[in-house]
């Protein structure tokens, strides 16, 4: 009975993983440089180049990112300029923040 239990203990250890990232969320950033969009795909786009950076995070830390139920649709936070080019045309530059839940 006693070589079990320093068998018992070495199997745990092989089922436990190491290492894993607790239950968190990592900012992601994203910025679209000035593109010819409406405000509203510039802001899409600038969060989906956020959640894609904090997913990136949260891998970065041996976690799983959450899966983004509709994509963009899970919003963050959006801010834009805009400028009119040289025919007139309205350009658009947004940043955004957002967090993807990491397990």
């Amino acid at each position: 009975m006693p070589k079990l239990i320093p068998l018992l203990a070495t199997i745990a250890l092989l089922v436990v993983p190491t290492s894993h990232a607790a239950a968190a969320q990592y900012p992601g950033y994203g910025d679209t440089r000035w593109i010819h969009a409406g405000k509203r795909d510039c802001c899409n786009e600038a969060i989906a180049l956020a959640q894609n950076e904090s997913a990136a995070a949260c891998r970065n830390v041996g976690g799983t990112p959450s899966p983004t139920r509709g994509g963009v649709q899970r919003r963050g936070f959006c801010q834009w300029e805009s400028a009119v080019d040289d025919d007139g045309v309205t350009l658009f530059r947004c940043y955004a923040e957002a967090s993807i839940w990491c397990r």
